[in-house]
């Protein structure tokens, strides 16, 4: 079994460093985070040395493999297994096969381990900046009971429901992002040039300006003057709630604040809980037991607060008490999933009843956000009619008050 070396912060922020043993990074984490540990740095000790894993995760995360390759070689792999070839075989086919050089050495590796003695799971594990807990813990759950196949295809179209989960969020809010860039960008023309410009001419006329008019030009002015000073602090204002939600503090404060926006903390409620249902599910199917299955899936939520409430979950079925029970609990958890679950328990088929809340959710969320984008775009038109209204108000005025001087 690895030694590693870590360096963590425990609850009043003090650090603490030594050396344990665990099966893989996954399972030192999840041993650190038991402890009460935040781990800051991880050295995996070998006789070479220390080999930073930390440098190891920077590099890979320049060379990302995508949710689409992921899915791909899943499906094709679930295929290939199915068809009699061994996993061996399967894998190193897949490797020659992938367009991505990253991934195809990833895979070669994977191959090579198999070969040398080791389980799929045991190999996949070893490259967690790919392959998930979740994706490992269902992979060794198919090993163990002979049923590898089926659980590849659960994981396939379990990160195809990902992927259209993302692509219908991203389809919905690209139209209306556009329309706002577009909004800002008419702005921005209006204020900073076509005002100077018009600001010119009625200069040269040495006519007295309505006070509208002087109002618009002195925010056209203000704008002119500032706009450099308030893009930069924008930028600096951006980076901070950046650096802010990767703190531990700032992380949950940040996710619960997005659960309070109107609509918008809906739709990521939702999306956290169509992830959470459909990953417990698939989990469930596989044959893990409950305990883990909570452990693992605490993680793919997204977000914090449902992560917590998830972990207190956990504890409460670890003390002997029932899943629907311990979410019951937490508001976070709507009371039809609660119901669901509650019948699941009583049926047998929990695993069953969470596949169906997350296609439930998923319908949610197509519908929130269509009422997303059907509450974005009316305002974002009225609001640019109003500005436009406002500059054909304030440069019109001067122009009727010089007509009449001249009649």
């Amino acid at each position: 079994m690895p030694k590693y070396f870590y360096i963590a912060r425990d609850k009043s922020g003090k650090k603490q460093n030594g050396m344990i043993e665990a099966e893989s990074n996954a399972a030192l984490l999840v041993t650190l985070r038991r402890s009460g540990l935040l781990p800051i740095e991880i050295r995996e000790l070998e006789e070479k040395g220390l080999i930073s894993i930390t440098s190891q995760k920077k590099t890979a995360r320049a060379r990302r493999i995508s949710l689409v390759e992921l899915a791909l070689f899943s499906r094709q792999l679930a295929t290939m297994l199915d068809a009699g070839i061994s996993i061996i075989d399967s894998v190193g086919d897949l490797a020659k096969q992938s367009i991505n050089p990253y991934f195809a050495t990833i895979l070669e590796t994977v191959r090579n381990q198999i070969r040398e003695g080791s389980g799929f799971s045991q190999a996949l594990a070893k490259h967690e900046q790919i392959f998930s807990t979740l994706y490992v813990a269902l992979v060794r759950s198919g090993e163990e009971s002979g049923n590898l196949v089926e659980v590849m295809r659960e994981l396939s179209e379990e990160l195809e429901d990902q992927l259209n989960l993302i692509r219908k969020v991203r389809q919905a809010m690209s139209y209306p992002v556009i329309v706002s860039l577009f909004f800002v960008g008419v702005v921005a023309f209006v204020f900073l040039y076509l005002i100077p410009k018009f600001q010119e001419i009625f200069e040269s006329f040495g006519a007295q300006l309505p006070p509208f008019t002087l109002f618009i030009l002195a925010a056209s002015r203000f704008s002119l003057k500032f706009a450099p000073i308030l893009l930069i602090l924008l930028i600096l204002f951006s980076a901070f709630l950046i650096w802010y939600g990767k703190q531990p503090t700032g992380k949950k404060q940040l996710d619960t604040v997005k659960l309070k926006i109107p609509v918008l903390g809906m739709l990521v409620q939702k999306v956290s809980l169509a992830r959470f249902c459909r990953s417990l599910s698939t989990l469930l199917k596989g044959g893990v037991g409950i305990i883990s299955a909570l452990e693992i899936v605490a993680k793919a939520a997204g977000n914090l607060i449902i992560e917590e409430a998830v972990d207190k979950t956990r504890q409460g079925v670890i003390r002997g008490g029932l899943l629907g029970e311990e979410m019951q609990r937490y508001k976070i958890f709507p009371p039809m999933l609660v119901r669901m679950v509650n019948v699941g328990e009583e049926t047998g088929r929990t695993d069953d009843m969470l596949s169906r809340m997350s296609k439930f959710f998923r319908d949610e969320v197509d519908v929130t956000l269509n009422i997303l984008s059907s509450i974005i775009e009316p305002i974002l038109i009225i609001g640019l009619g109003f500005i436009v209204g406002v500059v054909v108000l304030a440069i019109y005025l001067p122009i009727f008050k010089l007509a009449q001087t001249m009649q």
